[in-house]
């Protein structure tokens, strides 16, 4: 059968509430010896998340740097396998291997037809000069003139302008002809640098975009550390809250039975330094909760 406990006992019944007191003392006494695991209640720092080393790893490609080289916090360490043009380096090589910078690379954007072209032209050209040194000596023989000195100068005179006619006509179709191949690498060249120049605009949208999914990736990385941290602050405080507490209703109890101290229970130095750093432990978790939920 259950005891009775009546708040009119007598004074000599008083005692029963001793082995209380002395057990909150004895539990306190024990938690408080009790070693802290600082790393439970300190809040660790979110390392680099996948896309935060993306981007990463992008502006270091972008750089020539090479991969990147992390030690065991995620953090870089140095790079490896640097080639010092990075994106670019494909264009480079294309210039290269096109000759592109070269004065002589033109005659590789020459038309392969120019020679034929040239020689049938200047064929065509030595045919009709040929049909008009005829037609010369047609108008010195009508003349009576054929053979003489003055069909010898008519002729001179023709032959002299019918190579400086051929030669002009072959030296503009040669210009032409390198005209266009100059053009032509000219063009290529600005076609490779146009599409490297638009490399660094496309890899910095990516990288911000990498970098926005990083921030938020980071963001609740850090909260899953900081929750961890402030769960680990409760359960610290847990035991001597919960012993606080118990000493408060000890107190309270002790100071409305009959016989008791005048002085309430709460007053006794050891239960009111239990009590006290029971609520400051308490208030600690609170304010380090609030802090790490900023």
């Amino acid at each position: 059968m259950a005891q009775q406990i009546s708040l009119n006992a007598p004074p000599a019944d008083q005692g029963w509430l001793n082995p209380y007191g002395q057990g909150l003392a004895s539990l306190a006494t024990q938690q408080l010896g009790k070693p802290i695991d600082i790393g439970a209640i300190t809040p660790g720092v979110a390392g680099p998340g996948a896309f935060t080393q993306a981007q990463q790893q992008l502006t270091s490609d972008m750089g020539g740097l090479g991969a990147i080289q992390r030690d065991a916090t995620g953090q870089i360490s140095g790079f490896t396998g640097g080639t010092g043009v990075a994106s670019f380096q494909p264009y480079l090589q294309d210039i290269k291997d096109k000759s592109l910078l070269d004065p002589s690379g033109y005659s590789a954007y020459m038309s392969p037809y120019q020679t034929e072209v040239i020689n049938k032209t200047m064929a065509e050209f030595d045919k009709q000069a040929q049909i008009g040194k005829l037609g010369l000596g047609k108008q010195a023989s009508d003349a009576g003139a054929f053979g003489g000195a003055r069909h010898g100068v008519a002729q001179a005179e023709y032959q002299s302008g019918s190579d400086i006619n051929r030669a002009l006509l072959n030296a503009k179709m040669l210009q032409q002809g390198f005209g266009q191949g100059l053009a032509g690498q000219q063009q290529a060249l600005q076609n490779i640098s146009g599409m490297a120049s638009m490399v660094p605009t496309l890899q910095g949208g990516l990288s911000q975009q990498f970098g926005a999914m990083g921030g938020q990736e980071s963001t609740y990385a850090q909260a899953l550390l900081n929750s961890q941290a402030v769960a680990g602050q409760q359960a610290l405080n847990l035991p001597m809250a919960r012993i606080g507490q118990a000493a408060n209703i000890y107190g309270t109890i002790a100071g409305k039975v009959p016989g008791a101290p005048k002085a309430p229970f709460a007053t006794d130095p050891t239960m009111r330094g239990i009590g006290a750093f029971a609520m400051g432990q308490q208030n600690l978790g609170q304010l380090m909760g609030a802090q790490l939920q900023k």
